[in-house]
């Protein structure tokens, strides 16, 4: 090969490597948008008290010409429902309030799901984002819930409680566990006229808070913000997984299972952008960094809505 004939090939080479790696920056960089979703838990009363919102704003920012859209959010057997029958929404990701839920499309409707990394192997697919803690709030300020002194959370004393309903709620699934295990409720809760059930968990605060039901078991996400709770003008009662015992203080119980919360993939029809941006959201919600390097964008919005890293 001539001297010029071997300038002419490396020219060429080069000029093809320097178009691969510009097609790559540009599909990356290519305007995309994914949907989610978003257990009611999560999604909380946007704008003023969202965790998603929040989270949305945030990745949006850093990733300018990328959007992501939340087109459902309800109790997380009624997200899952409406995926199974036909996701009309168009989910490509959907954020759980427990890990059952997604690990049961995987297990049992694996043609519904898809890999946020398939680079990886082998795929992965399901994911914890957040941790969250179920509480007692009550529509009147001022009220000592508190063990040592007050009422120590719920009482029959109160004409109603209102809980979401747990055939669709984990959150209500977790205060059920509380009013049975804790308070001695006899099952099943939907045969007691005190207990007034909502088919998710913001449907049973928002009754609390219109006081049609004077307490109600709720997410703490729904009453905290900067890390502080209750909100003004109510009183709450925080309920850990794990807590003391009422009778006695001494003695640890397991008052629910962790409300660990999951997400998984959706199986669509998407571009590779909007793959790229799927697989960066995943990234981006399940970046834990906290100190003593800065928090994360996640770490510090699950620190304002009292979550906790899974």
């Amino acid at each position: 090969m001539s001297s010029g004939q071997h300038r002419r090939l490396t020219g060429a080479i080069s000029a093809s490597i320097l178009m691969c790696s510009s097609v790559a920056a540009f599909a990356w960089n290519q305007p995309a948008n994914i949907n989610l979703a978003v257990a009611s838990n999560f999604y909380g009363v946007p704008p003023s008290n969202s965790a998603i919102t929040d989270l949305i704003s945030a990745f949006q920012a850093l990733n300018p010409g990328w959007t992501v859209t939340v087109v459902d959010n309800g109790a997380t057997a009624t997200l899952e429902s409406n995926i199974i029958n036909g996701n009309t929404a168009g989910v490509d990701l959907f954020l759980a309030a427990d890990t059952a839920t997604p690990q049961d499309l995987l297990i049992n409707h694996f043609d519904l799901v898809a890999s946020y990394n398939s680079s990886r192997r082998p795929p992965l697919y399901t994911f914890n984002y957040a941790g969250g803690i179920l509480a007692l709030l009550s529509n009147k300020p001022g009220v000592n819930l508190s063990c040592e002194t007050g009422t120590c959370g719920y009482s029959s004393s109160y004409s109603s409680v209102a809980i979401a309903d747990p055939e669709l709620a984990p959150y209500g699934v977790a205060a059920q566990s509380v009013l049975i295990g804790i308070y001695g409720l006899a099952p099943p809760l939907s045969s007691n006229s005190h207990v007034h059930e909502y088919p998710n968990i913001t449907a049973a605060y928002n009754a609390v808070i219109a006081q049609t039901d004077p307490v109600g078991f709720v997410a703490m996400s729904a009453i905290c913000l900067n890390g502080k709770y209750p909100t003004s003008g109510t009183s709450a009662l925080a309920y850990f997984p794990v807590q003391a015992s009422p009778e006695d203080p001494s003695m640890l119980v397991n008052s629910y299972n962790p409300l660990t919360q999951a997400g998984v993939p959706i199986r669509q029809r998407r571009s590779q952008a909007q793959n790229d941006e799927l697989s960066a959201f995943v990234a981006f919600i399940t970046d834990f960094t906290s100190p003593p390097t800065p928090d994360s964008p996640m770490t510090a919005t699950l620190r304002k809505y009292c979550y906790s890293a899974p």
